[in-house]
């Protein structure tokens, strides 16, 4: 209907639509991406935030964080990365999960990455950021893409930002992916959409935005501040919303107009399912708490599914609370907030 993000191709491999599911940390492992496979929709998927240094030991084929299905399609994997690793050693191993493409994230603010010098502080180290690109660019020939913020929040950003587009362009990074917030910015800030017609301008690489957009309608209506994109990434909202890739290439990427009623108990179950398949029991519970808290806004008393899950002491105990509420016909909330989580 919109004809908005078709497709998008790098290094002449075609991404349809050019719709991208964004890493998050706690959320994009094999389990979550295989049930956003159910639904389609998307060009290409996301892992989480991969830990450079802890992929030279990982079982890349058995571990959640890498494994992949070929029901998921094309798959990013997103290195975090201080320069320091054994960046050969690591892309050396990654080839055996054959990803579509590597991703750098120079992006998260977390106090915790921020001592491991990765993430937003190798994106404000010119230097190290050049070598580590460098390095990554020499010894990976695939598609190489970069996750960044606006850097920091001040009257020279727009300067050093352009240094940092000169970086990408020289060593031969494929695509920008812009989470247009400045470093300090907390998520309950909106995104800054507006600056991405200045970043465009200033580069001849493609440029994927993410931030904030939560229905097809925002696109459209803000089709101004986001036609100078290349693609767009989704994040919060695919957590609340599995299926939403699939309203988002109806609406604007074809003239399909279809709607499909989504079985709310169902979904939770498969997610449920999967996670137990590829995590210890231990560990899943964890993540159904985490997907089960951007999941509970889907419904007007959310909260209720929300205190439900996080108190359970056992998968069993969550299992039970999670069909108590899905199973008494929860009123659907039509207008969903992603404010705070």
């Amino acid at each position: 209907m919109y004809n908005m993000f078709e497709s998008i191709t790098l290094k002449s491999s075609p991404i349809k639509p050019a719709l991208f599911l964004a890493p998050m940390t706690g959320i994009t492992h094999s389990a979550f991406r295989r049930l956003i496979s159910h639904f389609g929709g998307y060009g290409a998927l996301f892992t989480e935030m991969l830990s450079g240094a802890s992929l030279i030991h990982e079982n890349l084929s058995y571990s959640p964080f890498t494994k992949k299905r070929d029901c998921e399609g094309k798959v990013f994997y997103q290195l975090l990365l201080s320069g320091k690793e054994d960046i050969k050693a690591i892309l050396d191993r990654i080839p055996t999960t054959s990803p579509f493409g590597i991703d750098l994230n120079l992006g998260c603010p977390a106090p915790n990455i921020k001592k491991l010098k990765a993430g937003a502080a190798l994106f404000q180290d010119n230097k190290r950021l050049n070598k580590t690109l460098g390095v990554l660019r020499k010894n990976w020939a695939g598609i190489l893409t970069v996750k960044c913020r606006l850097g920091d929040d001040s009257k020279s950003w727009k300067y050093e930002f352009k240094e940092k587009l000169t970086q990408f362009e020289g060593n031969g990074v494929d695509a920008i992916i812009v989470h247009p917030r400045f470093t300090k910015d907390k998520l309950k800030r909106r995104a800054r959409w507006e600056h991405f017609a200045w970043i465009a301008e200033h580069t001849t690489l493609p440029i994927i935005g993410n931030g904030d957009i939560l229905t097809p309608k925002q696109l459209q209506d803000n089709r101004d501040l986001f036609s100078p994109l290349s693609g767009f990434m989704l994040g919060r909202i695919a957590s609340v919303k599995p299926w939403i890739f699939r309203e988002f290439d109806n609406e604007i990427c074809s003239d399909k107009s279809e709607t499909t009623p989504i079985n709310y108990t169902e979904v939770w179950e498969i997610l449920y399912k999967y996670t137990l398949e590829d995590f210890p029991p231990e560990k899943a519970i964890g993540r159904i708490k985490e997907f089960s808290t951007y999941y509970a806004r889907n419904f007007f008393f959310g909260h209720e599914l929300y205190s439900a899950v996080q108190g359970a002491k056992s998968l069993e105990m969550l299992y039970d609370s999670a069909m108590t509420f899905l199973n008494n016909n929860p009123k659907v909330s039509r207008n969903i907030s992603v404010a705070g989580i």
